[in-house]
């Protein structure tokens, strides 16, 4: 799943439903697409992709406005996975926000049905800090599928904090920007149930974005 822990109104932003924002003109839109690679898929501090590195792209459509919709996909252990997004934000003041639905979809499966499945992401940012809230969108899912994010920012280095509902582990993430294409990411799992890897996790991923006129 992409891990997103900055809010910008122009890329994550977002709706909860696409009847939400009236269809802008061509002028004051733009489309852009990203590919990038990575020695491991680190997702909400753990690995992903235990075979070695991933590859993935993304198209992203963003609005003046603030709404925006898009694509992404990435290679897995399993397979592949895409993610659909859609929604809106901006700023009040000296706080940003920022509300999304997204839907996490895995081809391989036999069809669009369990092993997908989406969430409505809401955070809110001040200064260099942003809250956000994951919370399940999928049909009879519990809370304990929810997770919260505390991050924070200063200059080319961050760190977030994440955490489940249900408490089963947790995870503190620290990134550094050496460009706006090389970022550098260390994340240390804190668990007590024996199922996360605990040892430090160290992710180098280089993002390539293209504006498409």
């Amino acid at each position: 799943m992409k891990r997103l822990n900055k809010v910008t109104a122009a890329v994550l932003a977002s709706t909860i439903s696409a009847a939400a924002f009236i269809v802008p003109s061509v002028a004051s839109a733009e489309l852009s697409a990203n590919i990038g690679v990575s020695n491991m898929y680190l997702w909400r501090g753990t690995n992903l992709s235990l075979d070695g590195g991933v590859v993935s792209g993304g198209l992203d459509y963003s609005h003046e406005s603030g709404a925006y919709a898009g694509m992404w996909t990435t290679s897995e252990t399993d397979g592949h996975e895409t993610d659909l997004y859609v929604g809106f934000g901006g700023e009040v003041g000296a706080v940003s926000y920022d509300i999304s639905y997204w839907a996490y979809l895995y081809p391989e499966d036999d069809k669009i049905a369990d092993g997908d499945i989406s969430e409505v992401i809401v955070s809110l940012g001040t200064g260099p800090v942003t809250a956000t809230a994951y919370i399940s969108a999928d049909e009879g899912s519990s809370e304990e599928y929810n997770y919260y994010t505390l991050s924070a920012e200063m200059g080319a280095f961050s760190a977030t904090y994440g955490i489940w509902d249900d408490s089963s582990y947790s995870h503190v993430t620290g990134s550094y920007a050496a460009t706006d294409e090389l970022a550098f990411s260390i994340s240390v799992a804190m668990e007590d149930e024996g199922t996360v890897e605990e040892d430090p996790l160290f992710a180098v991923s280089y993002t390539k974005s293209f504006e498409i006129k």
